[in-house]
């Protein structure tokens, strides 16, 4: 069965249609959720996760014929859209601030959130750079065009980017006085990454696994050793449509399968806290 990824506009319209207030279709959501299997499982994740969800996905969709559609997107949308909607079984946020959006808003499943990944910001440049970086205080002489990083303002990848280049001092000054007049904000951090590809000019701040996801095309300057601690954090939703389908799904991503397939794809999987 192949996966299927929801655009933003027509998931809305699906969810909205899905919560409409017919006595059939309350009927019929009441039958799913007492019951049975339960139908297709949504999963909001984000953006950063892409290909090693994708993996996972096919994986359990080969194994039990289960449908599992896809939101990929930065997780500040992520959860703004969560908070908008009804359906979604599974969020991974890249920020635990966003979780906590989400489980101030009643949405989170108790006892379902977990941290479960760590991961590490790298400096990257197209494949085609062939400047160096010794050490962060270079950045602010370097002479690139634009420092492409996640919206520092909202997406996580920004938010720990900036937070790095304020804590570098370099000559009595956080590096990031120096550099932020050229920063270049993107919505998530793949579209950062996108940036950095597109022009030769622009360097980014992304994860780590993001650069190994394009490691044919960029290359790696710095890699920020001394950085914020990155958590990804997952947990059940509320309200989702996959009823058991949805359990089932978030136990294949926090269990042996899930880890392997995320550490493949650079990401330290994290042990699941005492209870």
């Amino acid at each position: 069965m192949q996966r299927r990824f929801a655009p933003l506009t027509a998931l809305l319209v699906m969810l909205a249609a899905c919560g409409g207030g017919s006595e059939e279709a309350a009927k019929s959501g009441a039958e799913k959720s007492s019951g049975e299997a339960g139908g297709e499982v949504m999963v909001f994740a984000a953006a950063s996760l892409r290909e090693a969800m994708e993996e996972l996905g096919a994986g359990f969709e080969k194994e039990t014929g289960v449908e599992i559609v896809f939101n990929f997107a930065g997780s500040n949308d992520l959860a703004h859209q969560i908070a908008a909607t009804r359906g979604p079984d599974i969020f991974l946020s890249a920020s635990k601030a966003w979780m906590d959006t989400v489980q101030s808003g009643g949405r989170v499943l108790p006892g379902s959130r977990r941290d479960l990944l760590s991961n590490t910001l790298v400096v990257v440049a197209s494949a085609r750079d062939t400047s160096t970086v010794a050490e962060p205080c270079a950045l602010a002489t370097m002479p690139f065009r634009n420092l492409a990083m996640g919206d520092p303002e909202a997406v996580p990848a920004g938010t720990y980017a900036r937070a790095w280049l304020r804590s570098v001092q370099c000559g009595g000054r956080p590096l990031w006085d120096a550099v932020q007049a050229r920063v270049a904000p993107a919505p998530d951090v793949r579209a950062a990454l996108g940036l950095v590809l597109a022009d030769p000019r622009v360097i980014g701040i992304v994860y780590k696994t993001d650069q190994m996801a394009f490691a044919d095309r960029t290359r790696v300057l710095y890699e920020v050793r001394d950085g914020p601690a990155i958590r990804t954090v997952i947990a059940r939703l509320t309200e989702g449509r996959g009823g058991e389908n949805g359990a089932r799904f978030y136990e294949h991503l926090v269990g042996a399968t899930g880890a392997e397939v995320f550490r493949k794809h650079g990401f330290d999987p994290l042990p699941a806290a005492a209870p």
